[in-house]
């Protein structure tokens, strides 16, 4: 059985010594080190967006500095669920991460906001209004007494003798 974890395995069954008998162990140690090499490369493409920072716009800018924000939170938060700290710091390091989770989630309210509402076209309304209150046959007659287009006249009731 050693010899077929051998081969699903990069690293040699003898590296771990008196562990070499434990899969679980191996598995999961394989599993945290291609973690790690994730979180490597990941970091390097941020050092190399980092670059590009200067040229970015407001929104990336905030974007770029909350994804930074929480990763290094998690990435602290890990190390200290290893090294098993306190709750208290734990506690501390959680309330920081709801803090830029809650940050990250009004920058995508307002994102929402600026693209995905419906926008009116003003000059197009401006139009619309125009015509709807403009009458030809009538133009004169409400330029004369100064009333509004299409307002309706009320009739006056006459009134009876007594």
């Amino acid at each position: 059985m050693v010899n077929d974890m051998e081969t699903d395995i990069d690293t040699p069954v003898d590296d771990y010594g008196v562990l070499k008998g434990d899969l679980v162990f191996i598995r999961n140690n394989e599993n945290l080190m291609q973690a790690i090499d994730q979180i490597q490369e990941t970091l390097a493409s941020v050092n190399r967006e980092y670059e590009k920072y200067p040229n970015f716009t407001a929104e990336e800018k905030v974007r770029f500095d909350t994804l930074c924000a929480f990763c290094v939170n998690s990435l602290f938060w890990m190390h200290e669920k290893m090294l098993g700290r306190p709750n208290t710091v734990m506690d501390d390091i959680k309330a920081d991460l709801d803090r830029v989770r809650e940050a990250m989630k009004r920058l995508q309210t307002i994102h929402d906001n600026l693209t995905k509402r419906p926008r009116l076209d003003q000059p197009a309304a401006q139009r619309f209004v125009r015509a709807g209150l403009y009458d030809a046959n009538n133009a004169e007659s409400n330029k004369q007494n100064d009333a509004p287009p299409n307002k309706k006249k009320r009739r006056e009731k006459k009134a009876e003798p007594e």
